[in-house]
């Protein structure tokens, strides 16, 4: 038989068995992966539908009660109608979703009895007992569907995570079913090597003998092979050639010299040729990673750019009603205080009121609402002025979107940003609350431009946040109360006119290493998706050749890590045309 015979039909077992594994593993896993996406798909949707009718069911229930305590307005029903509607739709959609969930025919019955509830409302006057009644019966029903609601959350919650572990398990014993097949492979590959490759190395060693012979020059030496296959015809031919060999060997010699000439020669020019392509091959490429950077820089510039209008937007859009409330609080504030008084004055002058007047009197708890109906008004005028501190701290973060360099407060703008944070600063379970230390020094208006500086903070306290919380998750509780996160903030004036601030956290600290390469593009320790290596970078590009300053970090493992800020107060007509020249650039 001939080795092409027996290699090739080995061969043809050996590629069956992996194009069966590469089809078969490609295929269970594109419909594995196809079926965990169908049903995230479905959770999403169900979790979307569940949201909606939670906010159904919150118009309708404000729409009730304000129908029941503001004088049974029209305008309020038909709020609640619309309401209605909506959540009778988005359930139905829910029902298609998961046909399978009893919460869904239980949260319909508590609906209908809502709206039942809802349709008697419109036929009489009520007192007050009845009033409190039927608020009694809507946050019940309320309570009860909004309970069947986050039922149906948990539920494709629990689903979504079985259909992750039955892929995952899947994934595993499809990958197990690959070693299996690999294992076969191997043994199909060492049964050709046996068979195959075994006696045709061995024949190989003797022509590389009677090679060794002829390049002593023993041109008699003869090869004795007999495989039955091309082994021996290749003998025979190395036979026939040891003849000719002899015959054309001095002829060859020379003409061997000559051609080593040539070869000498061109090779000498193939390596000018290589040594010049390699170099533009590297501009090339410098080139590209140039390109590379500008488009990573010029997307996160955008991205900040348009967060900056998100947020001016939203505080806009928050800004008007809380000034409606806030404004109108003052009046209720007053109409109420004019209330109670008129209150206690019928209490002086109607001493002895009648049994049906003390039993109502008594049945709304009067002294308790006249004690506690000021306290609401004042938290709420609390809440309000709360929501107001909020949305100026966001107005002025959203300077994001400034181009002009201007006089602004730095402290507006680190406390901008502080309130942006401040959801990742609280207390966790995990963890305590991250304190914010503030040592803030006397500052004039600084020269800058305010959405770029507030881009910086927000890289580099998020990043101080992010090494806290990896630095706690492999602390013991014990040592994190010993030793509570922290970030201080300081701020001065250097004798030299120059704008300091200082932001230090007391988490692992930075290797020296590290250290090194902090503000090169794309350098980043974080995991994969979840940095871009760009944040202090671009912080850098800011700070050093946006406002000529100077952007540092010291910090030693074990030490924590702090970053210094130095930004000139007033720009000299010679560093900003420095700036717009691009003169300052970070060092190498």
């Amino acid at each position: 038989m001939r080795i092409t015979t027996k290699f090739v039909g080995s061969s043809i077992i050996v590629i069956g068995l992996i194009v069966f594994l590469l089809t078969g593993s490609t295929f269970f896993l594109r419909n594995a992966e196809q079926s965990l996406t169908e049903r995230r798909e479905k959770t999403r949707q169900t979790l979307d539908l569940v949201l909606s009718l939670e906010i159904s069911l919150r118009d309708q229930i404000v729409s009730l009660k304000d129908y029941l305590m503001l004088n049974r307005a029209p305008l309020d029903m038909a709020g609640y109608q619309k309401a209605m509607s909506n959540f009778a739709m988005n359930l139905d959609e829910l029902e298609l979703l998961m046909p399978e969930a009893r919460e869904i025919e239980l949260i319909r019955r508590r609906h209908q009895l809502l709206r039942r509830l809802a349709a008697g409302l419109a036929d009489t006057p009520t007192t007050l007992p009845e009033l409190q009644q039927d608020i009694r019966a809507i946050n019940s029903f309320s309570i009860d569907i909004t309970y069947y609601l986050d039922s149906l959350v948990a539920s494709a919650e629990i689903l979504d995570d079985l259909a992750k572990e039955r892929n995952q398990n899947f994934k595993q014993t499809v990958v197990l079913v690959q070693y299996l097949v690999m294992v076969l492979i191997l043994l199909v590959i060492l049964g050709q090597f046996r068979l195959i490759l075994l006696p045709v190395i061995r024949s190989i060693q003797e022509l590389q003998v009677g090679a060794e012979k002829i390049g002593t020059g023993n041109w008699s030496y003869q090869l004795d092979l007999q495989t039955d296959d091309e082994i021996e015809e290749l003998a025979h031919a190395f036979n026939q050639m040891t003849i000719k060999l002899g015959e054309f060997y001095h002829s060859l010699e020379e003409k061997v010299q000559e051609r080593t000439v040539e070869l000498t020669e061109t090779n000498l020019n193939l390596e000018q040729q290589i040594s010049v392509r390699l170099q533009a091959e590297f501009e090339l490429q410098k080139t590209l990673q140039q390109l590379q950077q500008a488009q990573a820089q010029l997307i996160q510039t955008e991205k900040m750019s348009s967060l900056g209008q998100l947020v001016a937007g939203v505080a806009h859009e928050i800004n008007n009603p809380v000034n409606f409330i806030f404004g109108n609080l003052v009046h209720v504030d007053s109409y109420t205080q004019d209330l109670l008084k008129l209150i206690q004055l019928y209490q002086q002058e109607l001493t002895h009121p009648s049994l049906r007047l003390q039993e109502e009197i008594d049945a709304i708890e009067l002294d308790f609402i006249l004690d506690d109906l000021p306290q609401i008004i004042r938290s709420m005028k609390i809440g309000a002025e709360r929501i107001r501190e909020i949305v100026l701290s966001l107005r002025t973060f959203s300077r994001l979107d400034e181009a002009e360099m201007k006089a602004v407060n730095i402290h507006e703008g680190i406390e901008s940003t502080l309130m942006i944070l401040q959801n990742r600063l609280k207390a966790k379970p995990e963890r305590p609350e991250i304190a914010i230390i503030r040592e803030y020094g006397q500052l004039p208006p600084i020269n800058c431009y305010a959405g770029q500086l507030n881009q910086v903070f927000m890289n580099i306290l998020a990043n101080a946040i992010d090494a806290l919380e990896d630095y706690n998750a492999a602390r013991t509780l014990e040592a994190i109360k010993a030793n509570p996160s922290s970030i201080r903030i300081r701020t001065e004036m250097t004798p030299n006119h120059c704008l300091v601030i200082r932001i230090q956290d007391n988490g692992p600290g930075i290797s020296p290493e590290v250290r090194s390469k902090l503000f090169d593009p794309f350098f980043t320790t974080k995991p994969t998706g979840k940095g871009t290596g760009l944040g202090l970078a671009i912080s850098y590009q800011i700070v050093v050749e946006k406002h000529g300053g100077k952007l540092s970090c010291i910090s030693e493992p074990g030490q924590g890590a702090e970053f210094r800020i130095e930004i000139p107060v007033r720009q000299s007509s010679k560093q900003l045309a420095a700036l717009s020249a691009g003169e300052y650039s970070r060092p190498n």
